[in-house]
């Protein structure tokens, strides 16, 4: 019996809608394998190296477990099954590194137009407040913009996360403002009266200060504060395998906020003189 024109018609679709339906499952199937391979690759393959600096009591590698904002970290990596390692270096190598892709990633900054620019963001870790402090024995200092802070001598740390507001004034010399290296000269400095304010972190400017058996209540922190800005970990834009490591990141980040770990390393901070650093 030949076959008429509509048996040719039915038969011709069937074959059409089960090459369609082979098409779509083995490109289903290819992308499920390349995201277990992705997320295999990260969590059987090479420990992640993360570039990170000191900055107290956030990272640090002499502090307990390298900081409050490391352990987070690598808290976060753990919960998916990836180990890192933490290689410690002046910051704004840190970056550098990162960005040209001879590490994963780098732990932690806030971010701004250059960073966002050049390299892919975590959700936030946790959230810091940069001030202004000066001695108690002073005159309390009020200001509300840069410009009313014109007549004192400032200290502020090279390489830190100030606002791009702060960085232009000095740059144009409208604050008094001296670059050193670290919080702890800052910290002496004021002490000796050599500058009236120091810029930095407000839990950072307190550990540095209880390093040098500096009493906290000789210390005021000026209000408002500088900025109020959240951290992050950040992996470069130029590297592909970037994207699943911020990924796995977030994921590992979420379950440590909901299983309470996040939270447990929160509470060893001694943060009853503080603001809340919590996201």
């Amino acid at each position: 019996m030949l076959a008429t024109p509509n048996h040719h018609h039915k038969a011709s679709r069937t074959t059409m809608l089960k090459q369609k339906v082979r098409l779509i499952f083995g490109y289903l199937l290819f992308a499920l394998l390349a995201l277990m391979n992705s997320h295999n690759s990260l969590a059987e393959g090479k420990t992640l190296k993360i570039s990170t600096g000191e900055y107290p009591p956030w990272t640090g590698e002499a502090l307990p477990e390298q900081g409050y904002v490391n352990h987070i970290v690598r808290e976060a990596f753990a919960a998916v099954g990836i180990q890192v390692e933490f290689i410690y270096m002046p910051w704004k190598r840190a970056f550098e590194e990162a960005k040209k892709g001879k590490v994963d990633a780098t732990s932690y900054w806030f971010n701004n137009s250059e960073r966002s620019a050049s390299m892919l963001l975590s959700e936030p870790l946790i959230q810091n407040r940069t001030v202004f402090f000066q001695r108690m024995e002073d005159p309390p200092i009020e200001w509300k913009t840069l410009d009313d802070l014109a007549d004192y001598r400032i200290s502020a740390t090279v390489g830190f996360s100030y606002t791009e507001a702060f960085l232009k004034a000095i740059a144009e010399r409208r604050l008094n403002a001296t670059l050193v290296p670290s919080d702890v000269q800052n910290i002496k400095m004021l002490m000796s009266g050599r500058v009236e304010l120091i810029a930095t972190d407000e839990m950072s400017g307190f550990y540095m200060a209880a390093t040098l058996s500096v009493d906290p209540r000789k210390l005021r922190v000026l209000d408002p504060p500088m900025v109020t800005d959240k951290g992050y970990l950040m992996a470069t834009k130029s590297k592909s395998e970037s994207t699943d490591l911020i990924n796995e990141f977030n994921r590992g980040l979420k379950i440590i906020r909901e299983n309470g770990v996040y939270q447990q390393i929160l509470n060893r901070i001694d943060n009853s003189s503080f603001y809340s650093p919590e996201v």
